[in-house]
């Protein structure tokens, strides 16, 4: 599971000058596992990819990966689709030598990733029951035509 959660997090990372945030990353993962990781997922992700050189994490917990973790992410083409991306990754690093990185994601700033992703959802959540609401108040029965007897 260990090594699965790593491909899952290199697949949602890019190497360039801007390092994808957890905030950026927990809207990924949720879409490609269907669930949000834990602390302690994202954390042992984290140190397998950093401990192994396919990615490097600074002082804000940004994540880039290394020139060695692209050329691994761009070997895998995406063409059956996004979800079996983090699979075949899963695949190559498992015949490589791994090792883990120790570090130590505080639960602070994951929780307040988690919250700000949650939060985003609640907001769109709300705005969609609002364009709902909006779009029928002139016409309450769908069934129903204007002018039709009751």
């Amino acid at each position: 599971m260990d090594i699965f959660d790593a491909a899952t997090l290199m697949t949602l990372l890019h190497r360039g000058k801007r390092p994808s945030t957890l905030r950026t990353v927990l809207p990924g993962w949720d879409m490609l596992q269907v669930n949000v990781p834990s602390r302690e997922q994202m954390e042992t992700a984290m140190s397998i990819l950093v401990g192994s050189g396919l990615a490097e994490v600074d002082s804000s917990w940004g994540m880039l990966l290394t020139e060695d973790g692209e050329r691994i992410r761009r070997s895998v083409k995406g063409w059956q689709g996004m979800r079996t991306i983090p699979s075949a990754i899963s695949e190559i690093l498992a015949g490589r030598q791994l090792s883990r990185a120790p570090l130590t994601l505080p639960q602070p700033v994951f929780d307040a990733a988690r919250e700000e992703y949650y939060e985003a959802g609640r907001r769109r959540a709300e705005r969609a029951q609002k364009r709902r609401s909006r779009h029928r108040w002139w016409w309450p029965d769908p069934f129903r035509r204007p002018g039709q007897a009751e």
